[in-house]
């Protein structure tokens, strides 16, 4: 299975001298290409990546290097299977640092979890993914009663097992949403996070042969188009200035999501002053560092730098879109302290229209963080390994 387009590649190295954590000039940055393509062990780029995805964004030529990353990772699983380690960190294993989140929540949220998990699944709705499970509070705003949210923890994207190359646990996964969405009536599907979005509307079907019909849009655009029909008024514009932190489905999706964000921004009162590095050249969250080694210093590492770029600009907030840029930055804060604000899109709209939401994000984060050194860090120590035989909602039917 490869979904690298050699025959589009001129082995220009374009993709891997813009990286933003390799450093490689021109010349190394071909002979890296050259040594992926010919499948050859080691090197710096399977040495030093952090699964950031901007290759694929800075190809010219749309040859999809990242994909020679992920294939080398899908060896590597197919031989010798995940460290367990990894496991807490996944979706479809249970237990998770994310579902663990339920039994913590307040009565509000679990009602909002099991209306969500009820909904009928129809017409326009928001798949809430992972990540606004973990977070439901975001979503517990009077403006977006419009939009009804239907899903639960069974139907992860699946995109922390694409990240890191697992492509039998993809193909799985894909066959997995096929069935449970066939026979659902639903126009369109409305994504609070690129990352879902991407994986719905490109790359599950486009990769792993799943069958998604209906139309996927980001929510952002979802709330512009309210905005231009009067159903979401901004009472309460916020008049001070952010920095943004951009996904790393944000980067390879492009103006669909950076422009209409920034543009959001401005119409709630904001103004937004660029970090050094932004847009296709912004760093990660750090969620994605581990898919190299599965090694939680690693994915700190990645989330420290991002942090200290945010503090340099000086404004003191960080506006973040993806929810699971959301949630790891936050986590991150937690031990590295820059000071900033880590404020979530819907956070910024529920403030811009009157109903300010509460600030869970920080026990929140300190819970997931408290319980990843609980039940994960422990299993550093072991050499055990294992293979994801079964997703967990196979198991439960």
């Amino acid at each position: 299975m490869s979904f690298f387009r050699e025959e589009k590649c001129n082995r220009c190295g374009e993709c891997f001298t813009r990286c933003q954590y390799l450093d490689l000039g021109r010349a190394e940055a071909v002979r890296e290409i050259e040594g992926l393509i010919a499948g050859k062990p080691g090197g710096k780029v399977l040495g030093g990546c952090v699964s950031c995805y901007a290759c694929d964004a800075f190809c010219p030529y749309d040859a999809r290097p990242y994909a020679l990353i992920l294939e080398s990772w899908d060896r590597r699983y197919r031989e010798r299977g995940l460290p367990v380690r990894a496991s807490y960190l996944l979706p479809y294993h249970e237990p998770n640092y994310r579902s663990d989140m339920e039994a913590r929540m307040n009565p509000r949220e679990r009602e909002l979890l099991a209306r969500w998990k009820s909904a009928p699944v129809a017409g326009e709705v928001l798949y809430p993914g992972c990540n606004l499970l973990t977070a439901p509070y975001l979503f517990d705003l009077r403006v977006l009663d419009r939009l009804p949210v239907a899903g639960d923890w069974s139907l992860c994207c699946g995109e922390p097992f694409y990240r890191m190359g697992l492509f039998e646990v993809m193909e799985k996964i894909a066959a997995h949403l096929t069935a449970y969405y066939a026979d659902k009536k639903i126009q369109k599907m409305v994504f609070a996070c690129p990352a879902c979005l991407n994986m719905f509307r490109t790359v599950l079907p486009r990769d792993f042969g799943a069958r998604l019909d209906f139309e996927c849009e980001y929510i952002v655009t979802w709330l512009l188009r309210e905005m231009d029909a009067g159903r979401l008024t901004v009472t309460h514009p916020l008049n001070r200035t952010v920095t943004v932190h951009d996904s790393c489905h944000g980067r390879v999706m492009g103006a669909e999501i950076m422009d209409p964000t920034r543009e959001l921004y401005r119409r709630l009162g904001l103004k937004v002053l660029e970090m050094k590095r932004h847009h296709e050249n912004g760093l990660c969250c750090g969620i994605a560092a581990g898919c190299s080694n599965y090694m939680p210093h690693t994915i700190l590492g990645a989330a420290r730098r991002e942090l200290r770029e945010g503090a340099v600009t000086g404004v003191g907030e960080m506006a973040i879109y993806c929810t699971g840029c959301y949630l790891m930055l936050n986590i991150a804060d937690h031990l590295v302290r820059t000071g900033q604000d880590l404020t979530h899109t819907l956070e910024l709209v529920g403030e811009a229209v009157g109903e300010k939401l509460p600030r869970t994000v920080s026990g929140r984060t300190f819970s997931i963080l408290a319980n990843i050194t609980k039940k994960a860090i422990p299993l550093m120590v072991s050499r055990k390994r294992y293979k994801v035989e079964k997703l967990e909602t196979e198991k439960k039917n």
